[in-house]
């Protein structure tokens, strides 16, 4: 029994199950399950999604800003410089682009609960280019009466103007990356500012209390120590932000940072067996201090934290995208728009939307968003699987979910599957396993019938 499952079962040798529950960490694909369309149909098809009318539901808005200060070494998603001309150019540009799509009947009447601006570094604009972008999507959408509007940003360039701009326009959430606070760290991944910048920084915008405050940190660069990692926690929470998101760095074949620890220049980064007992310091002292943990890897301190985009995004809620490089979804449609400027830019001033793929989900993306959305809370309902995927689903996936929870990642009780601390660390393997279960069952019954 469960001989069908082995191959996503954990190691069970009784050892740390943060350390090495598995050889590897799985990746969630966005497109899993979906169908590219040619590019002849993209824009007939594009047409015909907005002309159709929103269904009930919490949508969501991306705007990406596909500029950088500088480009961060551990970075796999840097693609342009700012320069002032170019950031103009490109706000005018994401303007027209909104005001465009929101007459369509499609972004009419369901509320938007949350917009991003993310990128690249949306903060790398001037303070006037921030303020029209987000008085624009204020103006133009359908946004809900407590919608969550978050900038995402780093120190470097973030100026009190800028900061008063967004807020004053109506940005009411920053996210910004931190990394870490250690300077010798900082430096060494490109960041310019020191500890002491950082803090000053951050208590500037804490100060102004009209937003809540998110702090990202990054476990598992080169030459961060437990010790550094323990620092970067306690000088992170002493500022008193709203929340904290804790990431692991994903090491990108291609990024100057990897290459840089190919060639030997600098010290290689912990292994996999080392970072989760990052995550579990982590983990552990944010329990200790009574935060709410949001997700797996964001925890609240104040009710004005929400991450409401985050979380509605894995519950597989409408994503409407703007700018270069934004991706997003409408029903079961999920396109990204073409990340080249000079294209951008040249199908904007057309009237067209530069969409780059577009493609359709197949019917078993609801049960794709309960698994995702389930298991980035910790907490999965066995019920409200099988209401998905049919009766008798809980039974079959029972030597598995056994497995687990002998290994440590899971405790299991009345139809709930909790996830543990490694549980909760591991959390992409046990959703990529549960993807390729149910999706290899329902397609075969579907095939046997």
């Amino acid at each position: 029994m469960g001989g069908e499952f082995s191959r996503y079962f954990a190691n069970e040798d009784g050892s740390n199950p943060l350390r090495n529950a598995f050889s590897r960490r799985s990746a969630v694909m966005p497109f899993r399950g979906r169908q590219r369309l040619p590019s002849a149909d993209i824009q007939p098809a594009w047409q015909g999604l907005l002309s159709t009318p929103a269904p009930p539901g919490k949508r969501l808005a991306y705007i990406h800003v596909p500029f950088c200060a500088n480009h961060c070494l551990f970075c796999g998603f840097y693609r342009n410089a700012y320069v002032p001309d170019a950031g103009a150019t490109y706000a005018d540009l994401v303007i027209e682009e909104i005001r465009r799509d929101a007459a369509a009947r499609a972004l009419q009447k369901s509320p938007i609960h949350a917009v991003y601006l993310g990128g690249g570094t949306p903060t790398a604009l001037s303070a006037q280019e921030l303020s029209r972008i987000i008085a624009t999507v204020r103006a133009a959408l359908p946004l809900a009466a407590d919608c969550e509007i978050t900038v995402e940003g780093r120190i470097i360039h973030f100026d009190a103007e800028k900061i008063d701009a967004c807020l004053e326009a109506g940005a009411n959430r920053f996210s910004i990356g931190v990394q870490s606070f250690d300077t010798v760290v900082r430096r060494r991944q490109g960041r310019r500012a020191s500890r002491e910048e950082a803090i000053r920084f951050l208590e500037a915008l804490r100060d102004r209390d009209r937003a809540a405050l998110v702090i990202d940190l990054l476990y598992g660069l080169p030459g961060q120590t437990p010790d550094v990692w323990r620092q970067d926690l306690e000088t992170a929470a002493a500022l008193g932000p709203d929340g904290i998101d804790l990431y692991g760095l994903n090491l990108i074949p291609g990024t100057p940072l990897a290459t840089a620890i190919a060639a030997g220049k600098f010290p290689a980064a912990p292994g996999l067996a080392e970072i989760g007992a990052f995550y579990d310091t982590g983990a552990d002292f944010f329990r200790r201090r009574n935060w709410r943990q949001i997700s797996n890897n964001h925890w609240a301190r104040t009710t004005r934290e929400r991450n409401l985009y985050n979380l509605l995004i894995k519950e597989g809620a409408d994503c409407l995208a703007f700018g270069a490089g934004a991706g997003g979804s409408i029903g079961r449609a999920s396109y990204g728009i073409a990340g080249d400027l000079t294209h951008y830019s040249e199908s904007v001033r057309a009237g067209r939307k530069p969409i780059g793929l577009l493609a359709m989900a197949d019917g078993l993306q609801p049960l794709r968003n309960l698994v995702t959305a389930g298991f980035e809370a910790g907490r999965l309902d066995m019920a409200a699987l099988e209401a998905i995927s049919g009766e008798g689903t809980t039974a079959f996936l029972a030597p598995l979910v056994a497995q687990w929870e002998a290994a440590g990642l899971l405790a299991f009780s009345d139809g709930i599957v909790d996830l543990t601390v490694a549980g909760r660390f591991w959390y992409a393997n046990l959703i990529s396993a549960f993807h390729d279960i149910l999706e290899t069952r329902l397609l075969s019954a579907v095939d046997a019938a």
